[in-house]
């Protein structure tokens, strides 16, 4: 199952927890063990896992690239998203996400505001262990 998340950047440079929205789409996908792939079709757009208590708060890599992507040899958004990567894989079980209990998923902006493409595929797993 592929879909395609719509995601409305707000600023130059934004970081927006996604996780639900990939968690909406294992959820519809109804399979019971699953390979899940996000990928973001940007150059100047990534996306990445990393711990996040708090959906509303800022993940800590934001601030890294924060000080990284002041110098001015790093002025082109494409330098962010290269140091982000365009693709996170993760895993699905019974129809949730396998991700720590403090892990959240994040699309990083480089470049916007605009309108970006996520696209979440959902694999389902069909793996027969010893025969």
């Amino acid at each position: 199952m592929l879909k395609t998340l719509w995601i409305e950047t707000r600023a130059k440079e934004d970081v927006i927890d996604i996780t639900d929205l990939v968690a909406q789409v294992v959820q519809e996908a109804k399979f019971e063990e699953a390979g899940v792939f996000v990928y973001v079709p940007h150059g100047d757009a990534a996306v990445n896992i990393q711990a996040g208590k708090s959906p509303t708060k800022e993940p800590p890599l934001n601030d890294l690239l924060k000080k990284v992507l002041e110098k001015e040899e790093f002025e082109k958004p494409e330098t962010g998203a290269a140091f982000v990567a365009p693709t996170e894989v993760l895993i699905a079980q019974g129809g949730k996400l396998l991700l720590g209990e403090d892990q959240r998923i994040y699309f990083y902006e480089f470049n916007g505001p605009q309108k970006r493409s996520v696209y979440v595929l959902v694999i389902p797993s069909n793996a027969s262990w010893g025969n």
